[in-house]
């Protein structure tokens, strides 16, 4: 089987509009969580890491891709509500971690530095298996690949911010949505492929056998 591709691209396009966004964000943010940030004890590696994850998050937004979607399916079988929550467990926890370094004390893992430098390893981790997982030819293997990595994410925020309560709020809520969103994912890859199966047209015409099934789909719901 194939890798699923929506999308092919020949050549290489700048995007300027979202370049000079991005590139004003970088610069804005680089400014901003260094005042926010350095009046604090042990702050030197969570700015690291707060700006590591804003410039692989500006890379992904230039590059038109929701972090937390894998890509495999259509946009337009992602259920809102999901992505709605998915997106508040994310953005909250980055709240929650630096509230930890400028507020929470009490929420503190005292390993410093040991500790956040895990947290920043874990997650230039996740990014390579996130990049592997492009990669491979099996939709399901790089479909569990994905969420692997969104999953060791989620967990490196926790510990780059050195928060015990950011960790088990990752364990109690974040996992367990991210696993939804996994089975979920599996389940419309697994129907497309019996789909497909049926289909005597060339395996190559991504967009036509995705609209086909999204049509099967609308029409047996």
């Amino acid at each position: 089987m194939s890798s699923i591709s929506l999308t092919k691209q020949t050549e290489m396009k700048i995007y300027w509009k979202r370049l000079l966004w991005s590139t004003f964000v970088l610069l804005y943010t680089m400014l901003f969580f260094y005042n926010c940030l350095r009046p604090y004890p042990n702050w030197t590696i969570a700015y690291i890491y707060t700006m590591s994850l804003i410039i692989w998050l500006t890379v992904e937004y230039y590059r038109k891709r929701l972090f937390f979607q894998s890509g495999i399916i259509p946009y337009q079988l992602y259920r809102w509500y999901f992505r709605a929550l998915v997106a508040l467990f994310f953005y909250s926890s980055f709240v929650i971690g630096l509230s930890t370094i400028i507020w929470w004390h009490r929420f503190k893992i005292n390993l410093y530095p040991f500790i956040p430098i895990i947290g920043l390893v874990i997650f230039i981790f996740s990014i390579y298996i996130r990049e592997r997982s492009k990669l491979l030819s099996n939709e399901l293997s790089a479909l569990s690949k994905f969420y692997l990595s969104i999953a060791l994410l989620s967990i490196s925020i926790a510990l780059g911010y050195g928060s015990w309560f950011l960790l088990i709020y990752t364990l109690v809520i974040g996992l367990p949505l991210l696993f939804w969103g996994y089975n979920y994912e599996k389940r419309i890859v697994i129907e497309y492929q019996a789909f497909i199966q049926k289909k005597k047209v060339d395996k190559k015409k991504y967009n036509k056998l995705w609209k086909d099934f999204i049509a099967h789909k609308t029409k047996t719901s």
